[in-house]
């Protein structure tokens, strides 16, 4: 974990990407899945849907690299 963008946290209870950041929520795609920060901090996967105070901020799906077989 050490020498790279990843992390631990101040708390020490996660580990961060240091260069990863949540998106402002007026920028979210509309009706597909993504990461929701709720006005609480709590993060889910979801659809926005631009009607709802809820969501402050989103983040894209993480994507698996290919293997190689």
């Amino acid at each position: 974990v050490s020498q790279s963008r990843y992390t631990l946290s101040k708390d020490g209870v996660a580990i961060v990407d240091t260069e990863y950041y949540w998106q402002p929520i007026e920028t979210c795609p509309k009706s597909a899945k993504v990461q929701l920060l709720s006005i609480h901090g709590v993060a889910v996967y979801g659809e926005y849907h631009g009607k709802d105070n809820f969501w402050t901020h989103w983040a894209p799906l993480p994507k698996k690299r290919k293997e190689n077989k």
